[in-house]
């Protein structure tokens, strides 16, 4: 299992390399540096105009940028922050997506791993985001940072890989650890809180029990009355001397005796409330 240690000693690491911190903020919605020596002007360019959702700026720095003939030997073909960055841009601003597929298929590689990546990256160009071909770890990064529906039927086997890999922070690629990282926060966070409409319903739900549990008090309480209205017109045949005296009595009680009637119903709701688990969780609401 991944440790808790290694992520923080990873990210203090990160925070000493320029371009990587820059892909990192990106991700995790902060703010970005312009300004970064030893760092590419137009990696910068990109991330600013993403960071910013500047679409006119990205896509200046994409028409300049895209005079660029893919070549193998060029060194940005294999950048995979680079690439990265400029498929989020093309698939946020609907870009036309013929030079950059041309910039993958000039990548060249035998490894497994940049085959993976390569593969996904066309997948995701051809809005293939469920292909069993794709490394998840990328497209779940880049649907989150397009605000794209997730796939999440791949979710927990990506976390189980992610978190049983205990490797990932000993790996020489750092693509792949950022955005496992930032995977494995988009799914904790996806798993513990419902969406909109969960919320709803649940408050509605809330709302729908104290009427019904409100609704049932009152009927018990009816009840309740009722039986001893009955006993007491049963005991006044045998003893009606002893009932007028008590009528007296509650005459004389007049308000105080309505007060505690509706102290009983409130009583017996409490008591349904609780014994059906609702006040263990919610804070129950009270009758005016």
């Amino acid at each position: 299992m991944v440790s808790v240690e290694e992520r923080i000693s990873y990210l203090n690491k990160i925070q000493q390399i320029p371009k990587i911190k820059l892909f990192s903020d990106l991700l995790n919605g902060k703010q970005c540096v312009a300004n970064i020596a030893n760092v590419d002007a137009a990696y910068i360019g990109f991330i600013d105009s993403l960071s910013n959702n500047n679409e006119q700026k990205f896509k200046e720095f994409y028409n300049d940028f895209s005079r660029k003939k893919p070549s193998s030997e060029s060194l940005w073909i294999n950048d995979d922050f680079l690439i990265f960055v400029l498929i989020s841009g093309i698939v946020r601003y609907k870009i036309d997506r013929a030079w950059i597929k041309g910039a993958i298929s000039a990548r060249t590689t035998q490894k497994p791993e940049y085959l993976s990546i390569n593969k996904t990256f066309s997948n995701i160009l051809d809005d293939n985001f469920q292909s069993n071909d794709n490394l998840y770890e990328i497209v779940i990064v880049l649907q989150d940072f397009l605000n794209l529906a997730i796939s999440t039927e791949y979710l927990d086997g990506l976390y189980n890989r992610i978190s049983n890999n205990i490797n990932l922070y000993s790996s020489q690629n750092d693509f792949l650890v950022c955005l496992s990282m930032k995977a494995i926060d988009i799914i904790i966070i996806s798993k513990g809180l419902p969406d909109n409409k969960e919320i709803a319903n649940m408050r509605d739900f809330v709302a729908l029990f104290q009427k019904r549990v409100e609704t049932t008090s009152k009927g018990i309480y009816i009840l309740i009355l009722s039986a001893i209205i009955v006993l007491m017109l049963v005991f006044l045949e045998k003893h009606a001397e002893f009932l007028n005296s008590i009528s007296v009595v509650f005459g004389l009680l007049g308000v105080g005796l309505l007060t505690f009637i509706k102290w009983v119903q409130e009583k017996i709701s409490e008591f349904l409330l609780s014994v059906l688990g609702y006040s263990k969780i919610f804070k129950p609401k009270k009758n005016k």
